[in-house]
């Protein structure tokens, strides 16, 4: 077993670093910006499935029934099965792929309800008033469809919580003086605001009365227009919001015969999200019939190729940005090209493997007899319960979707967090699942046991530490990874706090991936299932109460709530058959206590490189990684010296 997760993790290893340097230069191009916040909408639902199938959810269905033929009637004959189960998805997931991608903009009301208008006005006199809740958003967008309509903007105002007076932005002038309600404001700040909001570089700084005037009177037309706000050729007007700013609301009233919009996202991104999914939802398909090949290869102990496939998908992305990038206007429609040509190519790898193995799989005259019946049965519950992850992951970024560039901050930090959970969950859901079918099948139940605690101390001895340390350093590391181009230091500083929310439940993550084997083998995919949408339920609950308080951290804190919650249900229903002896938890808590030594250790470190770390890019590479390796040898050697672990003991369990 150690040796197929060893071939998983290393390829995922190899996939992952090329996924980091596909992100990096992704975060250089867009940063978080509207197209990012389109892209990865776009791309987050085929990419669910990917990870749902790829991660083991299809397989928790097919590898049992498939094994189990093996076993009985040999491979060959079990192929007959495989290629059945191959033709029957082809048809089903091809319909729905070209049944949903004219559908795409419906779709997408549910995956990113927060890019769509939160206030219209559709023409007329009689002034319409809105009002938009503000916490998390970077700006407000007021729309005009109708150039030249006479729209006017009135008592546009920001709040803050449990102001009964507001603050004016935008004031009325009375001969004069800036009345704001319950306050007088200077002109200067009145000037420098709207300055600042027209896009102005320069500002107002003067104390004379006279310069102040004369500033005003030369720029009020182009801030307040006569009682009008000017509106840009593109017909949108950006409010901007300071950063880490502490607004409710933003309140107005707008007239007018033409048709107005207000947005807490650019007006441009669900128009741009529908158009790149449409192209991207091909992967989708191409993911499933590539998990079926994945599992009829992995049943059967060739674990190579399926572990090199998601490498490819990265490898596109890269010709794809260092060929084309530089030369195309059009950012998000390069990179919905690359996910969409990146599926036929994994397709292929994979089909082409078979065929090498002498496992033709091919497309036939599906038959929908007992054993498809049967399988379907399996996977709806199967896909519900192995995929719960994405599946929270998904709720977090449709409550993500109300904040701009939330979205794309929860992406980066996903990426850094998914590499150990790549390295060590995905593996364990691919090579654990035909393992323990083996060992039931054969009736070796205590075998079986073993191999799984084995398995979670094994989980547990790389993602403990790992959790601590992207909890210690997480802007250190963010920094590093993305801290360039369009991507700032506020990005960092927001993707970082999200990453140390998101590695609270990196354990509890890798767990699942143990425990659902225990299930899936004995062909229950029904209890898990229930499991699953208990923890969905706990996580909309938790995001939604720490959302309006702090914000996206509070969607990566609930997810990992909801994943040791998830754990806690799949270890009780498991009712003994894995029980952890009085060794196992000794050697849990030495990772423990290790991992905290650890992280004193960074926290100190880190604070005697804090020059370094703040420097030019080559140097805070130099500062970081010491700074790793540092942590790394402190674990390490905490962890042989409460005896957790040894080399002999390594050697043997790889030998094995």
């Amino acid at each position: 077993m150690l040796r197929g997760l060893m071939t998983f993790s290393g390829f995922t290893l190899m996939s992952r670093i090329l996924g980091f340097l596909r992100d990096i230069l992704i975060g250089a191009l867009v940063g978080t910006s509207m197209v990012a916040d389109a892209f990865n909408a776009a791309f987050r639902f085929p990419n669910m499935f990917r990870r749902i199938f790829g991660e083991g959810a299809f397989n928790s269905a097919f590898v049992p029934l498939f094994g189990k033929r093996v076993a009985q009637d040999g491979r060959f004959a079990a192929m007959g099965f495989a290629n059945n189960a191959f033709s029957v998805l082809f048809l089903v997931l091809g319909i729905l792929t070209l049944a949903l991608i004219p559908l795409m903009s419906w779709v997408m009301l549910v995956v990113v309800p927060g890019f769509l208008p939160k206030a219209e006005h559709a023409g007329g006199s009689e002034a319409s008033d809105f009002r938009i809740a503000l916490r998390g958003a970077k700006a407000v967008y007021l729309q005009v469809e109708d150039e030249g309509s006479g729209i006017q903007f009135h008592d546009l105002t920001l709040a803050r919580e449990g102001e009964r007076e507001f603050t004016k932005v935008f004031a009325e002038i009375f001969g004069g003086e800036v009345q704001a309600v319950g306050e007088t404001v200077s002109l200067e700040s009145v000037i420098n605001e709207g300055l600042k909001r027209k896009g102005e570089v320069e500002t107002l700084e003067s104390d004379s009365e006279e310069e102040i005037a004369a500033a005003f009177e030369e720029a009020r037309e182009r801030i307040i227009g006569g009682g009008e706000w000017l509106v840009p050729d593109d017909g949108i007007l950006r409010v901007p919001l300071p950063p880490g700013h502490d607004y409710a609301v933003f309140t107005g009233a707008i007239s007018g015969e033409g048709q107005v919009k207000v947005f807490r996202n650019d007006p441009g991104a669900f128009a741009l999200t529908v158009k790149l999914s449409k192209i991207t939802f091909v992967y989708l398909l191409c993911m499933a019939l590539v998990a079926h090949l994945g599992g009829v290869l992995t049943t059967l102990k060739k674990f190579a190729a399926p572990a090199f496939s998601p490498v490819l998908l990265n490898i596109v992305f890269l010709i794809g940005l260092t060929c084309f990038a530089r030369i195309t206007e059009a950012k998000g429609e390069l990179l919905a090209w690359c996910v969409a040509i990146a599926g036929f190519v994994q397709l292929g790898l994979l089909w082409w493997t078979c065929r090498r193995a002498r496992l033709p799989v091919a497309i036939q005259k599906p038959v929908f007899d007992s054993d498809i019946k049967r399988l379907f049965v399996l996977m709806g519950p199967g896909i519900l319960a192995a995929g719960i992850q994405q599946i929270n992951l998904l709720v977090g970024g449709i409550i993500a979707s109300f904040q701009q560039g939330a979205i794309s901050t929860l992406y980066y930090s996903d990426r850094v967090y998914q590499l150990p959970l790549g390295m060590i969950g995905i593996a364990f859901g691919m090579v654990l699942l035909p393992e323990i079918t083996r060992l039931l099948t054969n009736g070796k139940e205590g075998e079986a046991a073993g191999t799984m605690r084995s398995a979670i101390e094994l989980a547990m001895i790389i993602t403990v530490p790992a959790a601590v340390a992207f909890v210690a350093i997480p802007y250190e590391i963010m920094s590093l990874l993305f801290e360039r181009g369009a991507f700032t230091p506020e990005d960092s500083r927001r993707c970082g706090q999200a990453l140390a929310a998101f590695s609270i439940g990196l354990p509890g993550y890798v767990l699942i991936k143990v425990l659902q084997p225990g299930y899936f083998a004995r062909e229950n995919t029904r209890s898990p299932m229930i499991m699953g949408g208990i923890t969905v339920a706990v996580n909309i609950a938790v995001s939604l109460t720490l959302f309006p308080f702090i914000g996206l951290v509070g969607i990566a804190l609930a997810t990992s709530i909801a994943a040791w919650i998830n754990v806690l249900l799949l270890w009780r229903g498991l009712k003994g058959f894995v029980s952890l002896r009085r060794e196992n938890w000794r050697r849990l808590g030495g990772m423990l206590a290790a991992s905290l030594v650890m992280a004193a250790g960074l926290y100190g470190a880190r604070e005697m490189m804090g020059t370094w770390l703040a420097g030019e890019f080559w140097t805070k590479l130099i500062a970081t990684s010491l700074l790793i390796s540092f942590g790394a040898t402190v674990y390490s050697l905490g962890v042989i010296k409460l005896r957790v672990t040894s080399v002999a003991e390594l050697k043997k369990a790889f030998k094995k």
